[in-house]
């Protein structure tokens, strides 16, 4: 049996590629099936692995071939991280999710030659003045009565075609990220594709809060209020968009208690989970925070992981690459700005997807 031959590379790019990635270089002694000290003495340069060992790393690290062979790597923008627990080591989905929303970022801006228009609101308004402004500047009336999905892929459509913005879904694999976004040229919302449709629809509001304030982060989004945070006025434009708090004392003078029953209803009104509601109703005074705290207590237990049925690969997909990703690649092909080729590589989909997504 002929031995695959050690390749010398750049021990910093090694390094710099795992960090970048996520990874611990136990993690990656154990993918690659070799010690923690052999990949430590490669990233200092006194080490070498094979070639089948770093066509494995590219697999794992969702990198070409030949950036391992690349003297330097250019360095991506850093997110600011607004988890509450931001100790918490952060998974390899989301740093991998993280460089493909730079790189449609870049893509779309290179495509287009356009720019996101997202509009510029006086600093003076709080959240609650900017829904109001925000929303007749969209032309969208509040939606009553629809299921959160319907809600999201018509919100999703109206946000990009109205301000040029991608939004896409991306498996993060992480419990305490619910999205992110990157304010750039072309910006870009990532909702966890993990989560219900009632939480990425809340998510999504949230980020573009933050995209309204020109400002990009990893968001856990714990709903409660707290003063003195952006991730708190996020929360609480996100919260009035959906669920504002007069039109909520409207539908709540329609039952003549609260109980379980009523919250579902209400939750269904407004296509949000039932704690958005339960929050809204704390904070126009018609629960007691001890109610509050007992309710999220037992949703928490409810919680054991999140479960799928059987997919929708097409809309999975669809999803995970976005609906202005899509447009502007096909429009790029047909237009013969870019080969078939580069756009099954901007969408990061196989041929039949890829042929399926454009011919549409």
């Amino acid at each position: 049996m002929i031995k695959s031959p050690e390749i010398k590379i750049n021990p910093n790019v090694l390094k710099t590629l795992r960090e970048s990635s996520g990874y611990t270089v136990e993690e990656i002694a154990k993918k690659i099936k070799t010690t923690a000290t052999k990949v430590q003495e490669a990233e200092k340069g006194v080490a070498s692995f094979t070639l089948t060992q770093i066509k494995k790393l590219a697999g794992i690290y969702h990198r070409s071939l030949a950036a391992f062979f690349t003297d330097t790597l250019p360095a991506m923008p850093a997110l600011t991280d607004y988890r509450i627990n931001r100790e918490r080591r952060l998974t390899p989905q989301v740093y991998i999710a993280e460089r493909r929303a730079h790189y449609i970022a870049n893509k779309l801006a290179e495509l287009t030659d356009k720019r996101s228009q997202l509009p510029d609101f006086p600093e003076t308004l709080n959240p609650d003045e900017l829904v109001r402004e925000f929303r007749k500047l969209l032309k969208v009336v509040l939606l009553k009565g629809k299921k959160p999905e319907e809600l999201l892929t018509y919100y999703k459509k109206v946000l990009e075609e109205t301000f040029l913005i991608s939004i896409i879904e991306l498996p993060l694999k992480a419990e305490d990220v619910r999205g992110f976004s990157v304010s750039a040229d072309i910006s870009i919302v990532v909702l966890n594709e993990e989560d219900k449709p009632s939480i990425k629809l809340f998510s999504l509001f949230h980020e573009v809060y933050h995209l309204l304030k020109r400002t990009s982060g990893i968001c856990s989004i714990e709903i409660e209020q707290k003063d003195g945070d952006i991730e708190v006025s996020c929360n609480l434009f996100s919260a009035e968009f959906l669920v504002p708090l007069d039109d909520l004392k409207e539908e709540y003078r329609k039952f003549t208690q609260l109980d379980e029953s009523t919250i579902s209803e209400l939750s269904e009104i407004y296509g949000v989970s039932k704690q958005v509601i339960m929050l809204r109703l704390l904070w126009l005074g018609y629960i007691h925070k001890e109610r509050y705290e007992d309710f999220k207590k037992e949703g928490e237990k409810k919680i054991k992981g999140k479960q799928f049925g059987r997919r929708d690969w097409d809309k999975v997909f669809q999803n995970r690459v976005g609906n202005l990703v899509v447009r502007e690649a096909a429009n790029a092909y047909r237009s013969g700005k870019i080969s078939y080729s580069e756009v099954m590589d901007i969408l990061s989909l196989k041929a039949k997807y890829t042929e399926k997504f454009v011919e549409r």
